[in-house]
């Protein structure tokens, strides 16, 4: 439980010693084995779990229900995840913890109504539940309510006062209300609960990059990195500061950041071609796009050799897709854009999950772009959800060269409401912004 809670506050190296612990009393406690696996990033996290889950046909319903969610969230197939994880609130509805995984995943799934029911349920069978506080917060920030989102991170620092993720959330939403000095104090509170917790150093460099303090925000990205233990979190660290560089316009430095972070020691092959994902992204908005061909032939070459499991090969193959279709948007090339297109549909078209959603919509937008077709191509973008910023963003362009003024300004608006703790938003913000854009 202790694991868990850890867990669930974004604190998985502690949760795993949790764990460690409680297998070391039963080494046959499957649901602690199943969270170890869930806390261990990587192949062998999945590994982990796949094992557990296969031996727990004999458990009680319930945990052998939370267990098939959990195998079927690291699969990456969430839509299945949801409906396991209704079943488990319909069986167990006193379990605070399954109405929070509920509403967390329905809200990853754009289903924001539904997920705020669940994440309340939640908090009414544990109203000490600072995970559903967290998720109702990042809730109402997907509404661009940032009172909303300050006072439900305050409520959950209020039932949780020596828990560092509350004071990091808190930050991110008077980040987003554009409260610079005061996210810094935040993210500074955290890192005074937990000096390991290295997010925070990561919400200190946004604070500082949005504030105009680009060498503040560079030592605070330095920090992050160095208090990170993950490979991961390290290579995130990295991105930021790329993206940073490439809304700056520095396109050199952002690519020569990228290709240095590839080679981290001990990066796993999906990482580093998730990386290969950032450099063509970033050739995309550096007008490049013969060059984002090439780097989108390594990724499905790289995906289609077998080697990764499920989840990060159709993620990793959605994701090379998305800058190819850009970059042959680009280059005015209908015939390849529709071939692009078409796979991204044939995705979309068997499964609900949200993210094949936006990339099927995102493609058949820069179908319609290559065709000249700016009409037809705003329809398709305002179509994707509003945590795809990078859609949106084409979104606002579609509609100016439709001759949209009304529809662009309100795209451009929508975007630029809430200042974003995330790669993306920098790159979009600095687009919109600029002389000229």
């Amino acid at each position: 439980m202790k694991g868990d809670a850890l867990l669930d506050n974004q604190r998985p190296d502690e949760a795993l010693q949790e764990f460690d612990a409680a297998l070391k009393l039963d080494p046959g406690f499957l649901f602690a084995q199943v969270e170890h696996g869930v806390a261990t990033p990587g192949p062998a996290g999945l590994t982990e779990i796949e094992t557990a889950a296969a031996a727990a046909t004999n458990l009680p319903e319930p945990e052998r229900v939370s267990i098939d969610a959990a195998l079927l969230a690291r699969r990456g197939e969430s839509v299945a995840t949801i409906t396991k994880l209704q079943r488990l609130t319909e069986i167990a509805p006193g379990y605070s913890r399954g109405h929070a995984l509920l509403g967390s995943f329905l809200l990853n799934q754009d289903k924001l109504d539904e997920g705020i029911a669940a994440l309340k349920k939640a908090t009414q069978a544990d109203p000490n539940n600072g995970a559903a506080q967290n998720t109702l917060g990042y809730a109402a920030l997907r509404r661009g309510d940032t009172d909303g989102a300050i006072a439900a991170f305050r409520e959950y620092g209020r039932v949780m006062p020596k828990e560092p993720n509350a004071q990091d959330s808190l930050g991110e939403a008077l980040l987003a209300a554009g409260r610079f000095k005061e996210a810094e104090e935040a993210f500074e509170k955290a890192l005074t609960l937990s000096p390991q917790f290295w997010s925070a150093h990561q919400g200190i460099a946004m604070a500082r990059y949005y504030a105009g303090d680009l060498n503040g925000a560079r030592d605070a990205w330095a920090k992050a990195k160095a208090t990170a233990t993950r490979n991961g979190d390290k290579m995130s660290v990295d991105a930021d500061v790329a993206a940073a560089s490439l809304a700056q316009g520095n396109i050199a430095q952002s690519l020569k950041l990228l290709e240095a972070s590839a080679q981290t020691e001990g990066a796993s092959p999906a990482q580093k071609v998730s990386t290969t994902v950032l450099r063509a992204q970033t050739l995309v908005v550096a007008g490049r796009p013969r060059e984002v061909l090439t780097l989108a032939a390594e990724v499905i070459k790289a995906v289609e050799s077998g080697q990764f499991p499920p989840a990060p090969t159709r993620n990793l193959r959605r994701n090379a897709l998305r800058p190819r279709v850009a970059a042959e948007a680009q280059l005015k090339d209908v015939a390849a854009a529709k071939q692009t297109a078409a796979a991204l549909a044939a995705e979309a078209s068997t499964s609900d999950d949200v993210f094949a959603r936006d990339a099927m919509h995102f493609a058949q937008g820069a179908l319609a772009l290559a065709s000249g077709d700016f009409v037809g191509a705003s329809a398709h973008f305002t179509q994707c959800s509003t945590a795809d910023e990078w859609c949106r963003w084409y979104g606002v362009m579609s509609a100016e060269k439709a001759g949209d003024k009304a529809g662009a300004t309100a795209a451009r608006e929508a975007l630029l409401k809430l200042y974003g703790r995330s790669q993306v938003h920098m790159i979009v913000r600095a687009q919109l912004t600029k002389k000229g854009a």
